[in-house]
């Protein structure tokens, strides 16, 4: 009886750990942002004393580009609560807000940028934006491959992984 008691609850957090990692996706997250995190760092050939500095100024500008992005939402709104009834002015005040979004993503980016080649050099930032499109694809490929039922197919292996191989 013993033996049957301990079994089912090691079945049981096992199942409930198994299924917390697909539920949370705070948790997966953080795991994302610890790997992009050690992928620039690696990639880039941060100093200690380089990330130092250079993390913190990183995470600033992606916090304010967060912060437009979640104000550019709210002008969708309407869309999303009218549909199609929705007049020209409001879609002229949405395209309007979108642009101004996206200038002042871009003057964030040049703000930041300048900040973060003060402490790693201007071709350490070109390098950046290429690294961060290289973690983007890898973390997508990942993602496919772990979920096969959706784009893509199941268990064939990507174009890269038989490029690398050879």
């Amino acid at each position: 009886m013993k033996h049957v008691l301990v079994s089912i609850i090691l079945l049981g957090s096992l199942t409930a750990f198994s299924q917390e990692k697909g539920k949370n996706p705070k948790m997966q997250k953080e795991r994302i942002e610890q790997a992009k995190i050690a992928f620039l760092t690696t990639k880039l050939e941060l100093t200690s004393d380089e990330a130092q500095e250079f993390w913190p100024i990183y995470n600033e500008m992606h916090k304010k580009i967060k912060e437009n992005r979640s104000s550019m939402k709210k002008l969708y709104a309407p869309v999303k609560e009218g549909g199609n009834d929705l007049d020209d002015a409001t879609y002229r005040a949405i395209i309007k807000g979108s642009h101004d979004s996206e200038e002042k993503n871009l003057e964030i980016k040049k703000e930041y940028g300048d900040k973060m080649a003060n402490v790693i050099g201007y071709k350490r930032v070109f390098e950046l934006k290429m690294a961060e499109k290289e973690f983007k694809k890898r973390l997508m490929e990942r993602m496919k491959r772990s979920n096969p039922g959706k784009k893509g197919e199941p268990g064939k292996p990507s174009r890269r992984n038989l490029i690398e191989k050879n």
